[in-house]
């Protein structure tokens, strides 16, 4: 086929394109591609930081993963009447796209909900500009908790919305943190899918110096985290308890007691997957000081969502009742008053995200990382 000279500016000859994929990261999904929401800019630059080590430790040709989307030029643009609009500085045809978003974060100062419809504008640019496989990373899956109605509440599925969304979006694959329910994998198969990072092995890591250790127990604050904290005593190689609640209004509940062997225990480890006003981790810790007299309390929660006001019940936890430390994950971009706080222990995630997303941008097994980092 004879390229005229009209059209010869727009055609790539195989030699150029050759070169071409050697500068790019290609995969069987496409190039490599990061894309930071407003809210997600940190996460992505942090990411790229440990991937590009990563690539540099490898050999790899590539020194640097392209990014849109900075602090000095997001993405999204918003307008005077409060509208938002994406707009791609860059080509982004064939590419294999990480959209990352902090829903839940307290820098841009936007709600959740603004941060999700942000989030879908993006996928939805990306998508119609041709970017081949769209994986969105949001450390924390927001509606997570609402996975199922309430009974006789009258309630939605609101997870089940998030993801119809994402999917309606052009999403293809949602990259998260530690779920609240693994009752969320159904509502994306089979037109998206769901990687879930479990988070045992960082909780492994965490305490890896109380293991097999026969005065410890590990607890998990409700029977919703049984099954998780089940998995994490018996590679931890120490027994488990779990607390007995029911919630008697709206976001409140009821603590009836501890299920599990505490008899002889001078330590415990508290895991949880989330907490928003710190009520009912700190109604497990006193009870463990107060009732069972356990004066040693280590506590692990993945995403830390607690706002200033509840930050002092954490703090009379520390000074009164054996908290001696806190750990937290970055998932949600911390306060500087909870960060301040000497007995808490902010855990970064930035490449635990950075080797699952090599994983699974040439397709391959992601739970043999994780597998390697427990033992």
């Amino acid at each position: 086929m004879l390229i005229t000279d009209k059209f010869s500016r727009y055609f790539i000859p195989p030699e150029r394109f050759d070169k071409t994929k050697k500068q790019l990261l290609f995969g069987p999904n496409g190039w490599i591609l990061f894309v930071a929401c407003n809210a997600g800019v940190d996460l992505a630059k942090n990411v790229k930081i440990e991937y590009e080590h990563m690539l540099s430790k490898n050999g790899s040709a590539l020194k640097n993963i392209p990014l849109l989307g900075t602090k000095e030029n997001p993405v999204t643009s918003v307008f005077e009447d409060t509208e938002t609009c994406p707009r791609l500085g860059e080509h982004v045809a064939g590419s294999n796209a990480y959209v990352f978003q902090c829903i839940h974060e307290n820098i841009t100062g936007n709600s959740v909900n603004e941060n999700i419809q942000q989030l879908l504008q993006v996928i939805r640019t990306l998508r119609a500009h041709r970017a081949k496989t769209i994986t969105v990373v949001t450390p924390y899956s927001p509606y997570s908790r609402q996975d199922k109605p309430t009974f006789m509440q009258r309630e939605a599925t609101l997870a089940r919305l998030f993801v119809d969304q994402l999917k309606t979006s052009g999403s293809n694959i949602h990259l998260t943190y530690h779920p609240h329910a693994l009752s969320l994998y159904g509502l994306y198969e089979p037109e998206m899918f769901l990687v879930a990072i479990s988070g045992i092995d960082l909780f492994i890591e965490m305490f890896r110096d109380k293991m097999n250790q026969k005065d410890t127990v590990a607890v998990s604050t409700d029977s919703g985290g049984a099954k998780f904290t089940i998995h994490y005593s018996e590679a931890m190689g120490i027994s488990h308890a779990i607390v007995n609640k029911f919630r008697t209004e709206k976001d409140k509940s009821q603590m009836l007691g501890i299920i599990g062997d505490l008899e002889g225990k001078t330590r415990a480890i508290i895991t949880d997957d989330e907490t928003v006003t710190g009520t009912s981790f700190v109604s497990v810790v006193k009870s463990l000081y107060s009732k069972h007299n356990i004066k040693e309390i280590y506590a692990a929660i993945s995403h830390m969502k607690i706002r200033i006001n509840h930050l002092p019940k954490i703090i009379e936890a520390h000074e009164k009742f054996g908290l001696k430390e806190l750990h937290i994950t970055d998932t949600i971009p911390q306060l500087p008053e909870v960060i301040a706080l000497d007995f808490v222990k902010v855990h970064s995630l930035s490449k635990r995200f950075a080797s699952t997303i090599n994983r699974l941008h040439y397709n391959q097994s992601i739970s043999e990382v994780f597998s390697k980092l427990r033992n």
